[in-house]
């Protein structure tokens, strides 16, 4: 474990070192990009007095709403399109279609339905997470081995038992797969939501520091959102694990 953090801890060294002799060097303007010590000292500070605290808590919580709807649909409807050959292929179409489209792109679609309110921005992340959640819940579906769905039919069990005894918990690994992927792509979609519609979040926090000349303040913003995409890869991650660690120890037993 010490190993691990130590290296993570030299890669943000070394990360740092490279950023400050691009500065150094004149790659990047010293004049308008700001040391890594002052934008840490910015951040401390804008933390402190609550109003980077602000902004961070308006992009969590679309963040969260937005991951949560993905999860409610796309989990039940992986599932059913992974159970039936029939709804996947009715399906397939217009999963195909929607799934490629960049979820910025419907900013005007959202805000003529939904205004700038934080629905408008739940709406966004969801609409970028379901894809992950539904297609890892499909595959899961699909790579159960048949010989468990057909002994469980044998022993009696009915259909839905079948789907919470035995699916459900097969599929649980690409489950928290899926939603790890799509919790950190949410994330950056908030973020992005935020900076084109001017919605209260870490993105129009930046654009505030932009336009008002406070280039610290605007790294600060982007250092935030750095730090809560980590924060939120290391607890999806550790999730994972304990959702689906039994499948990677019985996988490395079979090596």
């Amino acid at each position: 474990m010490l190993i691990h953090v130590g290296k993570g801890l030299a890669g943000i060294l070394g990360l740092v070192l490279l950023y400050e002799g691009a500065r150094a060097t004149g790659i990047l303007p010293r004049d308008t990009i700001p040391g890594a010590h002052s934008i840490a000292t910015t951040a401390v500070r804008e933390l402190l007095d609550g109003s980077l605290t602000t902004a961070a808590g308006d992009t969590l919580q679309a963040w969260v709403l937005g991951l949560a709807a993905a999860c409610a649909v796309g989990v039940p409807v992986g599932m059913a399109l992974g159970a039936s050959s029939w709804a996947d292929s009715l399906a397939k179409v217009t999963v195909e279609f929607l799934r490629p489209v960049p979820a910025v792109a419907l900013v005007p679609v959202a805000v003529v339905s939904f205004g700038l309110d934080i629905i408008m921005q739940v709406f966004l992340v969801g609409f970028a997470c379901l894809w992950p959640v539904l297609i890892g819940t499909r595959h899961g579906v699909r790579a159960i081995d048949p010989l468990m769905i057909d002994s469980a039919r044998m022993l009696g069990l009915t259909r839905r038992a079948v789907l919470t005894r035995v699916s459900l918990p097969a599929t649980l690994p690409a489950i928290a797969t899926g939603v790890r992927l799509a919790a950190s792509l949410g994330v950056i979609v908030a973020v992005a939501a935020e900076i084109v519609t001017g919605s209260p979040g870490l993105g129009q926090y930046l654009t505030q520091a932009q336009q008002a000349g406070d280039d610290a303040a605007a790294f600060a913003s982007v250092l935030m959102s750095g730090l809560l995409g980590l924060a939120v890869n290391i607890l999806f991650v550790a999730a994972e694990v304990r959702v689906a660690g039994w499948q990677q120890h019985s996988t490395e037993g079979r090596r």
